[in-house]
């Protein structure tokens, strides 16, 4: 049997799973071709006996880049996939979003399964250490061992997320997809630890960072797919979430939240003529409009104020005021993104790591 894996991992979690998957379906005589995947990357061409989608889940959604891969990869009639996702604890809706894109695209999702491994969200956790690792890392490769097992087998188990859970996951997701993903990157600073070696910019996986200033500091724009990649993996441990950022982006998208519900019932008393369901319907639809271009606008004129702010002198001590310069960064053992040329052990360039010894 051919099999493709298409990966995507932010830390590593990812490709430590699909690593192990590829290793014991070669192990088992199956041909196994496995690709690390980002923002840009083209689907193939050929479809092969088993395609495999491997992702981490963030806000109870798959990466959208990886929803719009999956969506261009090429049209089957009954050929077989699955789905593997690593979260760090319950990943929701996730895995069934993406089950109904392959089931769009004429593939039958033959298995599917959901891992947990170390949380990378350095925004609210500090990433666990020690044995805590440990366990944390064993958890989710028995968990891979069994969705690699499963799939080969006759009646490959299937990821279920109880309906309770879909309907409260869902919104957040899309939330999450559409506005919050795009917040990420404008809480981050890089503190004077920064070496400017570009690392963070190299390996973004949808090019959202790029180089400024004198000396060059990375600068997050609004297409952040909210990986944390960057603030995990930078060698120097200098980007860090800036306290006052995050506290404008968040205190004035929940002003302008609560304008926009507030101005629902004005627009649905101008649409009185219309059955009140459809009234209530289209005045939300209409509230959430407004939600969005104001969201872009404050992405857009808001956020180049505070940049500007926060390059004074005088000023920057202040926007560089932050609670995670006390936390650790999690890379999985092994993980190695590309590095540009001149970065820190600028070594294999592969970022998916040896599989961990059998227990």
């Amino acid at each position: 049997m051919k099999v493709f894996i298409h990966c995507f991992s932010a830390t590593g979690n990812t490709a430590r799973a699909a690593r192990m998957v590829a290793d014991r379906l070669a192990a088992a005589g199956h041909a196994v071709s496995l690709q690390s995947i980002d923002g840009n990357s083209p689907p193939p061409a050929e479809i092969p006996d088993l395609t495999i989608l491997a992702f981490p889940i963030w806000s109870w959604a798959a990466p959208h880049f990886m929803l719009d891969y999956a969506r261009r990869l090429p049209k089957a009639n009954g050929a077989r996939a699955a789905v593997l996702a690593t979260c760090g604890a319950f990943g929701g809706q996730a895995v069934g979003e993406m089950e109904r894109v392959l089931r769009g695209r004429g593939y039958e999702v033959a298995g599917s399964g959901e891992m947990a491994y170390p949380d990378n969200w350095v925004l609210a956790v500090n990433p666990p250490t020690g044995e805590e690792l440990a366990t944390s890392l064993a958890e989710g490769d028995e968990g891979t061992i069994l969705f690699a097992n499963s799939i080969v087998s006759p009646r490959p188990a299937r990821f279920a997320c109880a309906f309770v859970h879909k309907i409260w996951s869902w919104p957040i997701a899309m939330l999450f997809r559409y506005f919050g993903r795009r917040f990420m990157g404008k809480f981050f600073a890089a503190d004077e630890a920064c070496t400017s070696c570009g690392l963070c910019a190299a390996t973004c996986p949808v090019g959202a960072i790029r180089m400024e200033g004198a000396p060059a500091r990375p600068r997050w724009n609004a297409s952040c797919a909210g990986c944390y990649r960057c603030i995990n993996l930078c060698p120097a441990q200098s980007i860090q979430i800036s306290v006052p950022r995050l506290g404008f982006h968040l205190g004035l998208n929940l002003g302008l939240s609560i304008l926009c519900l507030g101005s629902i019932g004005r627009i649905h008393g101008q649409l009185a003529p219309l059955p009140g369901v459809a009234s209530w319907g289209l005045a939300a639809l209409v509230a959430l409009a407004g939600y969005a271009v104001a969201t872009m606008l404050q992405l857009a004129v808001a956020d180049a104020g505070i940049h500007w702010l926060a390059a004074r002198p005088a000023l920057r001590p202040f926007f560089l005021r932050s609670y995670t310069k006390s936390f650790g960064r999690y890379r999985a053992p092994d993980f190695r993104p590309g590095k540009p040329a001149g970065c820190p052990r600028n070594r294999d360039s592969s970022p998916f790591p040896p599989p961990p010894p059998p227990r």
